[in-house]
């Protein structure tokens, strides 16, 4: 892993907790290098995941669903970590053969219901937050025992 490790979030439509994860990544861990998709079909930025982040500062700008398959793609980094951030995201990772060769880990993070009204999501995501930073933290100090030798 030379220079910034690359971590690639997966949630199932990258709607939501993976853009989360990406956003939290980008603006409190610039050691890593962050990205996220679809673990399945790409679907709409959920509106109260952007109201959520721009409450806390965290900047929420340029934040896309795409799909995981963009990182087949000639010129798409070099993945060193995938998360899936959530069962379903592993199982249908793991039907992608690139994707199952690589260093998956699976968090077990609740997901937004899609149907609440705004406000309760983005309460939900609001209280998400803390949880989803916790999970990163802990990523970058494995990773950081992983590259200095230390069994993690």
């Amino acid at each position: 892993m030379p220079g910034r490790p690359t971590v690639l979030f997966l949630c199932p439509d990258n709607g939501a907790l993976s853009l989360m994860a990406e956003a939290v990544a980008l603006h409190r861990h610039p050691d890593l290098r962050p990205f996220s998709a679809a673990a399945a079909t790409p679907g709409q930025v959920d509106p109260a995941l952007v109201a959520a982040l721009e409450a806390e500062s965290i900047p929420a700008d340029g934040l896309s669903a795409k799909p995981a398959g963009v990182f087949l793609l000639s010129g798409a980094p070099r993945l060193d970590v995938v998360v899936a951030l959530g069962e379903a995201s592993r199982r249908a990772i793991r039907r992608q053969p690139f994707l199952g060769l690589l260093r998956l880990e699976t968090w077990g993070l609740a997901e937004v219901v899609r149907s609440l009204p705004a406000p309760a999501r983005r309460t939900a995501y609001r209280r998400l937050l803390p949880d989803i930073a916790a999970a990163i933290a802990r990523l970058e100090e494995r990773i950081a025992l992983r590259l200095s030798g230390v069994a993690a």
